[in-house]
């Protein structure tokens, strides 16, 4: 199975043999990093529930957004959405899950209270490169790992809310990796900056997005 994106924050630990371990060098670096990674890492995006402003909270740019993708999971029959406009001037927009989109959407907390959230693509890696070995210690180094975002979903579309996640634009990771105590230790020392040099292979480019009929079960999210 060919595996895919990305270490987690948390620290990975991996056992070796017992003794003294050998010097890093490439192929154990890109076999750590690949034992780790995730394959085909399911990407997701969120909208409040709950969209609103009012007198003393005017409407921002991310209102518009929420909105948009509440109307659009609407039309899609995935949820149903209330108006409601209080005497003080408080417009309110609720979205409610129908029995189509209890399959599809999760729910979530968020910094603006419950959320939906959909699977909108997934994290694809292309390759991991440029390892490079700590001139003195041959037990630390770090490489880079260049993945894409990839095979969006129905709901990629739907989400006006995602930020920064556009599809088949190369990105770079760096993964640190070093040994202590007879376990190598392997963490993300840079987790996400776009790669302007180079395109992703046209045999990695996006899968079309699967009906927007069809349903699947709900995932928890990343």
């Amino acid at each position: 199975m060919r595996r895919s994106l990305l270490l987690p924050i948390a620290l990975v630990f991996l056992a070796m043999s017992c003794g003294q371990p050998a010097p890093l060098d490439e192929q154990t670096a890109i076999d750590l990093i690949r034992r780790n990674a995730i394959d085909d890492e399911p990407i997701y995006a969120e909208v409040p529930q709950r969209v609103w402003w009012g007198p003393g909270y005017p409407k921002d740019d991310y209102d518009d957004r929420a909105l948009a993708t509440l109307r659009n999971l609407e039309r899609a029959g995935l949820l149903t959405v209330s108006y409601t406009k209080d005497k003080d001037g408080r417009e309110t927009y609720r979205g409610k899950v129908t029995e189509k989109g209890f399959a599809i959407l999760g729910t979530v907390p968020s910094a603006r209270g419950k959320a939906f959230r959909g699977k909108i693509c997934v994290k694809k890696i292309d390759r991991i490169a440029n390892f490079i070995r700590h001139p003195s210690d041959p037990l630390v180094g770090s490489a880079e790992i260049i993945w894409h975002y990839t095979k969006p979903t129905p709901l990629y579309e739907l989400f006006t809310t995602k930020i920064d996640k556009p599809l088949d634009r190369p990105y770079r990771s760096v993964a640190s990796i070093r040994n202590e105590k007879g376990l190598w230790r392997v963490e993300l020392a840079i987790r996400k900056t776009e790669v302007v040099s180079e395109k992703v292979p046209a045999a990695a480019a996006s899968e079309p997005a699967a009906s927007s009929t069809e349903t699947t079960a709900a995932q928890p999210p990343r």
